[in-house]
């Protein structure tokens, strides 16, 4: 397990709850749980789609870009959580 992994576990644990994301369409689910994986995925496909249609060095451009920068960190903040789940998942099957 990474050292970053192992943070972030600890950080959780110590919270004692789970966080919410706030998924499209209005709805919630945990932090890091597949389906909070996947509305972000689409996201950044949806922002790149958008950011694509305007010619590099315009201000809309670097809008979306500064957007799609802040959904990759919080994916990739999810897919930590993600593999923390599975690893516990696999741990409580093997128990």
């Amino acid at each position: 397990m990474s050292k970053e992994v192992l943070v972030e576990y600890v950080k959780l644990m110590l919270e004692g709850e789970v966080k919410q994301a706030h998924l499209s369409g209005g709805r919630t689910a945990d932090w890091g749980s597949d389906d909070h994986v996947a509305d972000l995925e689409s996201r950044c496909a949806d922002i790149v789609y958008w950011r694509d249609k305007y010619p590099r060095g315009s201000e809309k451009r670097g809008h979306y870009r500064n957007v799609y920068n802040q959904l990759k960190k919080e994916l990739q903040s999810a897919r930590k959580r993600n593999q923390i789940n599975e690893k516990q998942k696999t741990k409580k099957q093997g128990s």
